[in-house]
């Protein structure tokens, strides 16, 4: 398994390309950055398989319509927030990013695929708080965390769905993954990535 990052523009998330027995990539960002971050997957492969969202908010699935367009690929999100990317609604919170969500064509919810990721050697984590669907991605010894944990902090709980005390029980259950499963580092939805061995999850639930 390789995984290539490309790294969002201005608020857009920044986006992870998966090679293994299917080409994935997790969460596509923002309409803008539609053609930049294809000529980026496309120096490196030709077709995707799946379009995985580690949660609905809009900058991390405003393109994934573009991409299942163009590489006529599912895209996948917790079975919980299936509904609010097909019909756009105001969860995703496009309106803050002042843009109308256009919803993908085909959602498929996650526990369709989760077993067809196991065998892909990627595993679910459900990290509920930023938003009730929520999820992060074991891959090796790598971890995507979406905008749960970043290297220096968390994401936020004070958008719809979103909740402190279950982020905090999120932040534990990836504390233990991370020690568990010898995970190296920390692949976030925003900033840079993080080597475990400089994360103090304590102290950052101390902050919260």
């Amino acid at each position: 398994m390789r995984i290539y990052k490309i790294e969002g523009r201005g608020y857009e998330c920044n986006k992870y390309l998966i090679l293994g027995r299917k080409n994935i990539l997790v969460d596509p960002g923002m309409p803008e950055g539609f053609l930049p971050t294809l000529e980026r997957i496309e120096g490196i492969v030709k077709d995707l398989d799946l379009i995985i969202n580690t949660h609905c908010h809009y900058d991390h699935t405003g393109g994934d319509y573009l991409f299942q367009e163009h590489f006529n690929a599912p895209v996948v999100i917790h079975d919980l927030e299936v509904e609010a990317l097909r019909r756009g609604s105001d969860v995703t919170l496009a309106s803050l990013f002042h843009s109308k969500m256009v919803p993908p064509g085909e959602v498929v919810p996650l526990g369709e695929v989760v077993e067809e990721l196991r065998r892909c050697g990627i595993e679910v984590v459900e990290t509920p708080g930023h938003t009730r669907g929520s999820i992060s991605l074991i891959c090796g010894d790598y971890l995507i965390t979406g905008d749960t944990l970043f290297a220096h902090g968390v994401g936020r709980w004070d958008f719809p769905t979103g909740d402190l005390e279950t982020l905090k029980s999120s932040l534990l259950k990836l504390q233990r993954v991370i020690q568990e499963r010898g995970i190296s580092e920390i692949l976030p939805g925003h900033g840079e990535n993080a080597p475990t061995h400089t994360l103090d999850i304590e102290s950052l639930l101390l902050e919260l």
